[in-house]
């Protein structure tokens, strides 16, 4: 039975001290990396990992550089301990002691008294009792640790911070070092379709062919969830900056409407955070999150994302195998598919319901993995087995929905399509390659 939905795995300070990285690597089709805490040096490091990991196994594997975003940040701090009832003070500066500083004014221009401050993925909640300018005096509502480079949110409020931001620039800067290493490029904090265009336009300057994953994490985003669909290349359902905007009772009903939004747009959609958060420390998950990934798995989302539980938790191996276990399952009935709209989309859904009425898999050798994401888009319930030239374009289709690449270099379709055929001797295939003009072959190869 083909495995349908991909898995994503934060690497971090918990991967980095794996004897094995491989071990990891052999069980995720990509990885993320978060340039709001990778040092320049951890990023190289991570990065030759993983392309080093590649070259030895021959599995085409998803770099994913995950952007700061326009978001507030803690400067740093010495770590400040709060228990509930307790005054805390934040002050506009870019470092302090005794205080938690905010080195962006757009904070202070939001904030008003009685607002809810959250941080911790709300864990920690605190109303602010007084504002101005420059200071917030806050009372907690619940206890935690506040430390440096902790991200802040007012709930139910947008900060009205201009793209790019300047830490964007400097990580994208630093990626561009790696050329065709970064598959994809994400998107914190997004709030309309006009942004994914700015940053895409950005990420190209520098020289980075990147696609571009929006991340859904605000109200706004939320209310503009059509445009940023259609401006980006994978949208990332955010549950854990969601959660801060809306009540939590909310965030199975919204992660649903967003998933089927972008399944009705035919965008690839990824679910991130907090899926398996207790086996942070917990070499099991709970029965509920259990339930919480099968529900996602089985909606037909393209990629589920684990973030602490693999890079600062105790169990990244373990957090890696239960999320794989769970989705190999997960009774997959998607939500939905897109209308056609156009030939070349009416061929792959063609393509995609011949092989589901006869019971095949599916081959397609595509240069540039356009007919393999458009056969994906249409969810047949069969393996799609994609035969790539370029190992840069195996590595993005290593995260769409059932698909899974092969690197065959070949002079022409035909010849990729000959050897791609040739891998599976013993399958009933619907075997076809890229579109082209002219007269399109399709080739069906029958097991009885």
């Amino acid at each position: 039975m083909p495995v349908y939905t991909k898995v994503v795995a934060t690497l971090g300070p918990s991967t980095d001290r794996l004897t094995d990285l491989g071990r990891l690597l052999e069980s995720v089709d990509g990885v993320r990396i978060n340039m709001s805490h990778a040092t320049e040096r951890e990023l190289e490091a991570r990065v030759k990992a993983v392309r080093r990991f590649e070259r030895d196994r021959g599995k085409p594997m998803a770099i994913i550089a995950d952007l700061r975003g326009p978001g507030v940040r803690t400067g740093p701090m010495e770590p400040l301990r709060v228990v509930a009832g307790e005054r805390v003070v934040f002050k506009l500066a870019d470092r302090g002691r005794g205080f938690v500083p905010i080195p962006r004014r757009e904070f202070f221009d939001v904030v008003e008294k009685g607002d809810e401050l959250l941080m911790l993925d709300g864990r920690l909640v605190l109303r602010a009792v007084a504002a101005s300018g420059q200071q917030v005096e806050a009372e907690a509502l619940s206890s935690g640790e506040i430390s440096s480079n902790k991200a802040v949110v007012v709930k139910g409020k947008d900060f009205d911070i201009t793209l790019p931001v300047e830490e964007d620039l400097a990580a994208l800067d630093a990626l561009a070092r790696y050329g065709d290493d970064i598959d994809y490029v994400a998107l914190s904090l997004i709030k309309s379709g006009a942004e994914v265009s700015l940053m895409r336009k950005i990420v190209r300057e520098r020289g980075l062919a990147s696609d571009v994953m929006a991340k859904i994490e605000t109200k706004g985003a939320v209310d503009r969830i059509d445009e940023i669909i259609d401006a980006a290349d994978y949208v990332v359902v955010a549950r854990g900056d969601l959660a801060l905007h809306y009540g939590l009772e909310y965030i199975p009903k919204i992660q649903r409407a967003l998933i089927e939004r972008a399944l009705a747009r035919g965008k690839p959609v990824a679910v991130a955070t907090q899926l398996l958060d207790s086996m942070q420390a917990s070499p099991t998950p709970t029965r509920a999150e259990v339930n919480d990934v099968y529900a996602a798995a089985s909606l037909g989302v393209d990629s589920l994302w684990l973030t602490n539980e693999t890079a600062s938790g105790s169990y990244p191996l373990e957090a890696v195998s239960w999320l794989r276990k769970i989705i190999s399952i997960a009774e997959v009935k998607p939500l939905g598919r897109p209308s056609p709209a156009n030939a070349r989309d009416r061929f792959a859904e063609a393509v995609a319901d011949m092989a589901a009425d006869l019971g095949a898999d599916i081959a397609v050798y595509s240069m540039t993995g356009t007919l393999a994401r458009r056969v994906a888009k249409f969810r047949p319930l069969v393996g799609i087995h994609a035969g790539v030239r370029e190992a840069s374009v195996g590595r993005k289709l290593a995260l769409i929905w059932g698909i899974e690449p092969l690197l065959l270099p070949a002079s022409s379709y035909e010849e990729g399509l000959e050897k791609l055929m040739a891998r599976f001797p013993d399958k009933m295939l619907v075997a076809t390659y890229g579109l082209r003009g002219g007269v399109h072959t399709i080739k069906i190869n029958i097991k009885e």
